[in-house]
């Protein structure tokens, strides 16, 4: 008799059980689903902060260390193209083609969102996450808080080479999620570039 009642106590007590344990399962699956959107969110936007930081360096010869001027320079800014028309034939060096009037080189002034989001970047983006310039400095999902940037120069045999970095805490890509004692450090960072070595790659495995 009492093994029976033992046994009527048990059955609810391990399909309680087994719930629990399903549901846990289930959370750290969906929670991991979420956290690879949010991270692959952050390396998109982290890649076309990247491509304005190199504009602005083609054209002020070194990378801003602060958003405003950044975004000043994206959407106030120009870049010079040289539209060329014409080929110099092989007899002719491009110098005396030009003088001959074979070939014209104009130099002509697009603006800098234009020139640096045009068609061909944007056939490489994740077209899961639109291009929203004026989002473009803060980190997805946080209220409106910035990324984290910094630029400056380093020495690297003997030689200065300009440097910046972006970076955003695993803390906030993943803010509102439970994220505790999960395979991410929340303290460490998502980044691209590098204070303390000539690199433009991202820290994600690029």
């Amino acid at each position: 008799m009492k093994a029976k009642q033992i046994a009527l106590i048990l059955i609810p007590l391990n399909i309680i059980l087994a719930y629990f344990v399903y549901n846990s399962i289930n959370s750290e699956v969906e929670f991991q689903k979420i956290a690879k959107v949010r991270i692959a969110e952050n390396v998109q936007k982290l890649k076309d902060i990247r491509a304005v930081q190199i504009s602005y360096k083609n054209k002020y010869h070194g990378f801003s260390d602060n958003f405003d001027t950044l975004m000043t320079f994206l959407n106030s800014d120009s870049l010079s193209v040289i539209k060329s028309e014409g080929e110099a034939p092989d007899t002719l060096t491009e110098l005396q083609a030009l003088q001959a009037g074979l070939i014209s080189r104009d130099t002509i002034y697009i603006a800098a969102k234009s020139h640096i989001f045009n068609a061909d970047y944007l056939t490489t983006r994740d077209e899961n996450y639109p291009l929203d310039l004026e989002q473009l400095r803060y980190i997805p999902y946080t209220e409106n808080k910035s990324y984290e940037i910094d630029a400056g120069s380093i020495e690297k045999g003997k030689v200065i080479v300009q440097v910046f970095e972006v970076s955003a805490q695993y803390g906030d890509v993943l803010i509102g999620l439970d994220a505790e004692n999960k395979k991410y450090d929340l303290q460490s960072h998502l980044r691209v570039g590098s204070m303390s070595e000539a690199s433009l790659n991202g820290n994600w495995g690029e």
